[in-house]
């Protein structure tokens, strides 16, 4: 299991719940694949699991341009790079005969969260703070 971490809190409410959504999915993730659930159980998880991170990355996305950060379009390339590399590894296990993500899947799959929120989200909430615009990214993340 992977705990969470307040180094990566970004102060916006919506956003924090979101990322600790998504560590709660990666977990009940990793839980499965450690357990050695059935395939149809890792399925479903993986899949509630991309779900959840595609929805805040779309979400945070619009919240980005919603507010002016004028490196909306950077971050969301970032994204969409995030979601190529969940995409191969989904591919990479179904080439196994086993249906289990390999070591370096795994490894992915538990560092990406903190990585991204503390090299690229980090980048943003510095720059909402400055602005003043914490509770317009707010809302906006609630929409």
């Amino acid at each position: 299991m992977i705990a969470w971490d307040d180094a990566i809190l970004v102060g916006i409410p919506s956003l924090d719940s979101d990322h600790r959504n998504i560590l709660d999915r990666i977990n009940r993730f990793i839980t499965c694949v450690e357990g050695k659930a059935g395939i149809a159980e890792v399925h479903d998880a993986y899949r509630h699991m991309e779900r959840c991170i595609y929805r805040h990355l779309e979400v945070e996305e619009q919240m980005l341009a919603a507010v002016g950060f004028a490196q909306a379009a950077e971050h969301g390339a970032e994204h969409r790079r995030l979601t190529e590399e969940l995409d191969d590894i989904w591919d990479q296990m179904l080439a196994e005969p086993d249906f289990r993500p390999d070591a370096a899947a795994q490894n992915w799959l538990e560092t990406w969260l903190f990585k991204h929120v503390k090299s690229e989200d980090f980048v943003y909430r510095d720059w909402i703070f400055r602005a003043g615009l914490e509770e317009k990214a707010e809302r906006e993340m609630k929409r």
